[in-house]
């Protein structure tokens, strides 16, 4: 058993329940009055846009986490480092997206203590790799 990578994997698929839930009530509470059209449609298009993107990120993470919990417990040899590696380059790329792009769009690193999101992708990578290499 790798302790890293079932940590990492136990983390990221608590954040995607985390993700789902929490996002499904916050986009169900947008009024499509309050949300522009696209060239896809009217603002029930973009809501529904918003909506998908939203839990296809979320299965996003339930398969990072899922691939670093088997990872760390049922597979092993070059098997469990190939796909350990593959989780842990998902879980960084999230995390680098939710650190810059929160960072330049807020102030940083005030920002972190107001969303647990970059903090934890960021753990679940460093975990990840600790796991993997």
């Amino acid at each position: 058993m790798n302790v890293p990578l079932l940590v990492a994997g136990c983390l990221a698929i608590l954040g995607a329940g985390v993700h789902g839930v929490g996002g499904e009530s916050l986009v169900r509470e947008l009024s499509p009055g309050t949300l522009p059209s696209s060239r896809f449609g009217g603002p029930r298009a973009t809501k529904t846009m918003i909506r998908v993107t939203w839990h296809m990120t979320t299965v996003a993470f339930l398969t990072v986490g899922s691939a670093l919990l088997l990872s760390g417990t049922v597979l092993d040899g070059d098997t469990a480092r190939g796909i350990g590696l593959v989780a842990a380059s998902a879980a960084t790329g999230f995390a680098t997206l939710a650190v810059g792009l929160g960072g330049a769009y807020r102030h940083f690193p005030r920002s972190l203590s107001r969303h647990p999101g970059p903090v934890l992708l960021t753990v679940v990578a460093a975990l990840a790799w600790w796991g993997t290499l």
